[in-house]
């Protein structure tokens, strides 16, 4: 789920120029933890961050789990609500099923499910997994309040309610489609919603199940899960979730309880950031596509904004000294927790940070936290 598309901070990434060069192999712990530092004086946020360079692996945790008295200070390894992150997870299943030809990318998703969504002009699935279906997204719908204006009424209202996927793309589909398919780009959590339905259509299996097989347990991701629809929460130590609500004398709102069925395809899995690490460090060193399939989710389209987009990938330039070299990855926002996760394209260089206080209603100098997000990412990763 991402219900800002992606967060400024990212989106002053920059756009897909060239295949990326070889990063510096070493990481300068105390930049990185100054780079930390001065993210976490710009707010209350409790921040996770881990990073990779080489042989070596940095980690930070800031502040406590949860706004609570009393409660534990943050660790690295805390799970997170991923959000959109999940979508790299399920373009790589989908990618998989292609290459077993179970599915056919290039086929319209009408040949596998003909009666979920009602346009005379269907999107094929590589266009849905790119973004480039010109189907709308469903949370403008759910929660139009927040949406329109920053109000939480509808949050309040529609946070814990349950629906099933169908649900959910009939929500979305309730306007016309935005574009004719392949034409423009616009975030859709339905069309991943509907990919999910797709998956466990031609598997017959459940979306977690075939998750847990085909991605988590082949790369070793021991804390990572895709939250059963029927629940709400995160098993095990985590950051509680807060969204920021306009009310001075309530101003966060602990979503925890946000039903995980809103979440699922698009946005469902529990993670941490080693095991975010280790999944894109699988995606591109063979363990979980072929060099043809990685070739395909790297096959980016321009987008019309500061980013570039693939088979559920990102593709972004955070380098100053050197525009040309891309890196990959997703962000993720879940609600109340915000998750950015970088990384080069031979796994070399890797990054994922994640932060508990979504502000939306301009407590903090939001300029501000992007420009510092921005810099501890390029600490990470750039020269």
């Amino acid at each position: 789920m991402s219900i800002s598309s992606i967060p400024a901070a990212a989106l002053a990434l920059g756009l897909l120029a060239a295949p990326s060069a070889p990063a510096r192999d070493d990481l300068d712990a105390d930049r990185l933890q100054t780079a930390l530092d001065d993210l976490a004086a710009l707010g209350d946020q409790s921040i996770v961050v881990e990073v990779r360079g080489g042989d070596e692996t940095w980690t930070g945790a800031v502040g406590p789990r949860s706004l609570r008295p009393g409660a534990a200070p943050a660790e690295a390894d805390d799970r997170l609500r991923i959000g959109s992150v999940t979508k790299s997870m399920t373009a790589a299943v989908l990618v998989q099923l292609d290459g077993e030809g179970a599915i056919d990318l290039d086929a319209p998703l009408s040949a596998y499910l003909p009666d979920l969504l009602p346009y005379e002009e269907e999107p094929t699935i590589r266009q849905i997994m790119q973004h480039r279906s010109g189907v709308p997204d469903y949370l403008p719908r759910l929660y139009a309040s927040l949406f329109q204006g920053g109000d939480m009424t509808d949050v309040y209202a529609n946070y814990r309610t349950r629906f099933s996927p169908e649900e959910l793309v009939a929500l979305g589909v309730q306007d016309p489609i935005g574009f004719e398919p392949g034409t423009d780009w616009a975030y859709s959590n339905t069309g991943y919603t509907a990919l999910g339905i797709l998956i466990e259509e031609v598997t017959g299996n459940r979306l977690g199940d075939e998750l847990r097989e085909r991605v988590f347990e082949p790369a070793g991701l021991r804390d990572t899960y895709l939250a059963d629809p029927r629940t709400s929460g995160v098993r095990g130590p985590h950051l509680t979730p807060y969204l920021s609500t306009g009310d001075e004398a309530r101003p966060w709102f602990d979503t925890s309880k946000l039903s995980s069925s809103q979440l699922w395809a698009g946005g469902g899995v529990v993670s941490t950031t080693k095991d975010l690490n280790d999944f894109y460090d699988a995606l591109v060193d063979g363990t979980l596509l072929t060099a043809d399939q990685l070739a395909e989710v790297t096959d980016f389209q321009e987008t019309g904004k500061s980013f570039d987009y693939g088979l559920g990938l990102f593709a972004v330039t955070p380098c100053a000294d050197d525009p040309d070299r891309v890196y990959i990855g997703h962000d993720g926002d879940s609600l109340g927790l915000e998750t950015q996760s970088f990384h080069s394209p031979d796994g070399d260089r890797q990054i994922t940070i994640a932060w508990n206080l979504v502000d939306r209603h301009g407590y903090g100098d939001g300029d501000a936290w992007d420009e510092s997000v921005d810099a501890i990412i390029a600490e990470a990763l750039c020269e």
